[in-house]
């Protein structure tokens, strides 16, 4: 065989090899994008035919922490979440959803403590920790990965902002 078609030969291989990872990982990116928007428009009700979820807050927006008990990263979350809560507007509060009935992690008594199961299989995001902003019917309208403290006070005080500009 002729080096030069070796060569030719050894490349398209090459080449297509690139083709194979690149769909693959454009594939795995979508799946990515696609869960970071699941669970909105989910409405949160903790039985059928129940008026509003235990996450939804008369008049005000929840935003609802999703936690594990295996997650070494929600502790953080959750300090943040407590520095945080004292400066958020009268209307907005955070709530604590947690699948480990044993939950006793020390926050403020401002931050709601919801350990039900059930609720925390309802919603759905397949990622934890979680933020998600529910509307005072129980309606999920926005859900977010939060991987630190710092993210989650960057998504909080972005939240916090945008609502000041759509009140003025």
């Amino acid at each position: 065989m002729d080096p030069l078609t070796a060569v030719v030969i050894v490349l398209a291989i090459l080449v297509l090899l690139l083709f194979a990872a690149g769909a693959g990982l454009y594939r795995r990116v979508r799946e990515l994008e696609l869960a970071t928007y699941s669970g909105v428009g989910l409405r949160l009700a903790p039985e059928p035919g129940a008026q509003a979820s235990a996450l939804a807050v008369p008049g005000g927006t929840s935003m609802v922490i999703k936690v594990n008990r295996r997650c070494p990263v929600c502790d953080d979350v959750l300090v943040a979440a407590g520095r945080l809560a004292a400066t958020l507007p009268s209307d907005m509060s955070f709530a604590v959803l947690s699948d480990d009935p044993g939950f006793d992690k020390p926050l403020p008594d401002t931050i709601r403590v919801i350990k039900d199961p059930a609720l925390w299989r309802a919603a759905g995001v397949p990622y934890t920790p979680a933020l998600l902003v529910v509307d005072d019917k129980g309606v999920v309208g926005f859900t977010s990965p939060v991987g630190s403290g710092e993210a989650l006070t960057e998504i909080v005080e972005r939240a916090v902002a945008n609502r000041k500009e759509l009140q003025l």
